[in-house]
């Protein structure tokens, strides 16, 4: 049996931790921009702006977790008990965000605060907007780097695709449509306008996946970081040094 090394996976847990953290701030900016959430994360906010007593984590606790009971119907009698533990991640991030939104209400001012003309607020909208893919992207980066425990999102995507056997790229597609309409459904019964979906969802849907694209270099840091390995060029200097 292989022993596990717990310095590394302390370091990979807080790379983890630090990542949900990120996306939180991320999910927290895009709602302070009011111009659409992410698709994953719609449902959730679209129901705490109609149901204010609980809160967008709370939300994402129950909607997350509705996500792995359905990973569960999918998976039938092909059961993986392990997926229970997704419930950790999801707990963890709901915290985040309500912990985020906290901050951004606190310190982050309303775009519709500013004494700017209307484009002047819409382009700080998409300032903020910017801001938030940039710190998804980036916090998506750190959570997927130690291999740990997948978000629901990912999760329900990844059993559709092995059940139908459909690449998983197109399973994510029809998912963030399948969630948006479902969300935009919602605040039309409701809101009776757009609500938590708008351009800034369509934007963020492609943009999140070009800039974390942009991040490349900085994977071999973080992995680096985490099984403790030195750079490639500290390596030759030791070599060079030792020789």
């Amino acid at each position: 049996m292989k022993k596990i090394n717990w310095s590394t996976m302390f370091r990979k847990i807080l790379v983890y931790c630090l990542g949900l953290f990120i996306m939180a701030m991320g999910v927290s900016f895009s709602g302070s921009a009011n111009l659409g959430m992410s698709p994953v994360n719609s449902i959730p906010y679209v129901l705490s702006e109609i149901f204010t007593q609980l809160s967008m984590g709370t939300w994402i606790i129950i909607i997350f977790s509705l996500y792995i009971v359905i990973q569960f119907v999918i998976l039938g009698k092909n059961i993986q008990p392990a997926r229970v533990l997704q419930l950790i991640c999801t707990t963890i991030f709901g915290y985040f965000t309500d912990f985020t939104n906290m901050l951004a209400d606190k310190f982050l001012p309303d775009p519709a605060s500013f004494a700017l003309p209307a484009v002047g607020v819409y382009g700080v909208r998409l300032a903020y907007l910017f801001v938030s893919m940039v710190l998804i992207a980036l916090g998506i980066l750190f959570y997927l780097s130690p291999s740990l425990i997948s978000l629901p999102g990912e999760g329900i995507m990844q059993v559709i695709a092995d059940k139908t056997g459909v690449q998983l790229h197109i399973v994510k597609m029809c998912f963030d449509i399948t969630v948006s309409l479902i969300a935009l459904i919602i605040s039309l019964v409701y809101f009776k306008q757009f609500h938590g979906i708008r351009e800034g969802t369509v934007i963020a849907a492609f943009g999140v996946g070009k800039i974390l694209g942009l991040y490349g270099p900085l994977e071999t840091k973080i992995y680096n970081f985490m099984y403790k390995q030195k750079n490639e060029e500290q390596q030759d200097v030791d070599s060079g040094e030792l020789a």
